[in-house]
């Protein structure tokens, strides 16, 4: 929990540490007596610093809100804002200046030795372990109708996350792809590629030892958490817009690992994501993306299919229930829902699809991969 084992890779690039609230409205409970708005403004002052510095260009900003402890509701002294508000805070502070989190959030935190891992000798490219579905497997499966509309009932794709923290991704990994249960439905694994960085050898046993049911996503926001409205919308901060450089970012990491889906373009409080950031995000991620304030699936600016996220419950018997019941309206026309869980091993999602068959035999389920999922939206929403 107290992540100090993380830094020596930051420490190994020279890195700046900080630990302030993002927070205006009152003092943090590790500093009681500052003026009111000081960590902030210090806070602020470091991450233009840093853009000025960095060129305008992306810039990784590592660690998380220490929210079991201090800045929130959690801490022994108590803050007024909850855990979830104040990452969000955090990461629109940070979007604003062209910075993303490795979000070594607590619970899987602690990373040793990743200045050592990080010089595992990688590959200039890794291809998906499985090809990408298209349209003649889908044909194959039965999924397309001889008319060629997509078959009616509700398509369920796993979004398997979030993987947004090389800690996370150290720890997942090994536990995860050991499980005995993993092949037996079709998962999307949601390891953002800049967690490479620090975790590659991770990354690299993940895409080796994949079974055909294992594919490979990105978790939020694509290479690196951040909201991608917030470069855009800056609020009072007087910089152009990031969305060009974040596409440059993101386009390297992907392409590297063969990744075409932004499984979750998370804007917390950064506001909701328009026309322009999907435009740039289609650039990058064309095959689809999962999204956080829109509520309808369909297809963006740029082309690019896209689906709102569902938060199933972590309890899989009331996850098979809530999916069966969304699926009764999709009995003659096709439907999608995109299901978003987090740190749940491949058992749990044969569990769930074991409860959806035996205790819902009649409800038009059916679970594909990632890239069909988004690939039959798109096909859906196209075909008149």
């Amino acid at each position: 929990m107290h992540t100090l084992s993380n830094h020596d890779y930051f420490i190994s690039h020279r890195a700046f540490f900080f630990d302030l609230s993002p927070w205006a409205d009152e003092t943090p409970n590790d500093d009681l007596q500052q003026p009111l708005g000081a960590d902030l403004s210090t806070f602020r002052a470091i991450m233009d610093a840093l853009y000025l510095q960095n060129g305008g260009r992306i810039l990784k900003v590592g660690g998380f809100t220490p929210w079991p402890f201090k800045y929130t509701d959690h801490g022994a002294v108590k803050c007024k804002h909850g855990g979830v508000e104040t990452e969000w805070q955090f990461g629109k502070i940070i979007s604003q200046y062209n910075g993303y989190m490795e979000a070594d959030a607590a619970g899987l935190s602690a990373m040793a030795n990743a200045s050592f891992h990080t010089h595992y000798p990688l590959q200039k490219r890794y291809t998906q372990p499985n090809a990408k579905p298209n349209l003649q497997v889908w044909k194959e499966k039965g999924f397309i109708t001889s008319e060629g509309k997509v078959k009616p009932g509700l398509y369920v794709g796993h979004y398997v996350g979030d993987y947004d923290s090389p800690a996370w991704l150290y720890k997942a990994v090994p536990n995860f792809f050991n499980d005995k249960d993993r092949g037996t439905v079709p998962l999307g694994w949601a390891f953002d590629p800049n967690l490479a960085d620090r975790a590659p050898m991770a990354l690299v046993y993940a895409y080796k030892n994949a079974t055909p049911n294992d594919f490979f996503i990105t978790g939020d926001s694509g290479a690196g958490y951040l909201n991608p409205r917030s470069l855009t919308q800056r609020d009072s901060v007087p910089y152009p817009s990031g969305l060009t450089a974040w596409a440059e970012h993101c386009a390297r990491y992907m392409e590297r690992w063969d990744m075409s889906i932004v499984g979750f373009i998370i804007d917390g409080s950064g506001y909701a994501s328009g026309p322009e950031e999907f435009a740039a995000y289609s650039r990058f991620s064309p095959d689809g993306c999962g999204t956080h304030y829109e509520r309808e699936c369909g297809i963006r600016a740029g082309g690019i299919p896209a689906c709102n996220e569902w938060d199933i419950d972590a309890n899989p018997k009331l996850a098979a229930r809530d999916i069966a019941g969304v699926s009764q309206k999709y009995k003659e026309t096709p439907g999608f829902s995109w299901c978003r869980s987090i740190l749940k091993n491949p058992g749990w999602y044969l569990q769930l699809s074991e409860i959806l068959k035996n205790e819902y035999p009649d409800a038009p389920v059916i679970i594909v991969d990632p890239y069909t999922f988004f690939g039959l939206l798109k096909l859906s929403f196209e075909t008149p």
